[in-house]
């Protein structure tokens, strides 16, 4: 596989594609899932011959989020097989609120309840399960078990893609969140035991060739506006991990 992020995107899709059969693809993360990350991970993985892919990304999702439908007001990605939001996701989990807007007044701001995991597995049986989650620390050993748990119970392959070093938060932070996945069954290609239920593949985010956040600019965490090449390209190296990690 690491042979195989060197080559260029294309190919490495191509390749990829060429070598195995059309997936089920079930995306869920936080709010790079649902920026420009997200955008170009789903043209990619949807790009390869036969898949039908479904992505759900919410903002400052944290694994326990897809358990608990916490209510987040900072944007989000639905989009099912057709890629459009699901009118099942949209009525009564997607409304708006009144907050302040920082300067004496008000504004409205879409607020969204966090898609239940159990109900997108079973709406959607994929055969491989994309998790997109860590960026939102501290990230609970327990709810990365669970979610590994779940995802093994319907039946699908599992495959983690683990955040980038970022400014916030911090590379001691990231790498805390790095040990909790590994601690907890999410492993690298090199040790990973596809035959174990408790399992899941890793995509360490950090190794990507070109992949870091500018000392200055940005949010620290995002990547909008002039940094969205940066994630854009981000979703196109990690869906080329995801179609290699699954060839037969």
């Amino acid at each position: 596989m690491r042979r195989l992020l060197l080559l260029p995107l294309a190919l490495a899709l191509a390749l990829a594609a060429s070598a195995r059969a059309a997936d089920t693809i079930l995306v869920v993360g936080d709010s790079h899932t649902a920026g420009a990350f997200g955008g170009a991970l789903d043209d990619a993985l949807r790009a390869a011959p036969g898949n039908r892919v479904a992505t759900y990304g919410v903002c400052s999702a944290r694994p326990q989020s897809y358990f608990d439908e916490t209510e987040h007001g900072c944007g989000r990605r639905f989009q099912d097989f057709t890629k459009k939001a699901p009118a099942k996701w949209l009525g009564g989990r997607v409304y708006r609120k009144t907050r302040p807007d920082g300067k004496g007044g008000t504004r409205e701001v879409e607020f969204v309840k966090t898609p239940a995991l159990a109900q997108l597995l079973d709406d959607h049986a994929p055969t491989v399960t994309v998790v997109a989650l860590g960026s939102n620390v501290p990230t609970s050993g327990a709810s990365v078990r669970r979610t590994l748990k779940l995802i093994h119970d319907a039946g699908s392959a599992c495959v983690w893609i683990g955040p980038p070093n970022m400014r916030n938060p911090s590379q001691k932070e990231m790498d805390a969140v790095y040990g909790t996945l590994a601690e907890n069954g999410v492993t690298p290609a090199a040790t990973f035991e596809a035959s174990r239920t408790d399992s899941c593949r890793l995509i360490d985010s950090r190794g990507f060739p070109g992949l870091r956040y500018p000392a200055t600019g940005g949010d620290g965490t995002h990547y909008g506006g002039a940094l969205a090449p940066i994630g854009i390209q981000w979703g196109k190296d990690a869906a080329a991990a995801v179609l290699a990690a699954f060839k037969p």
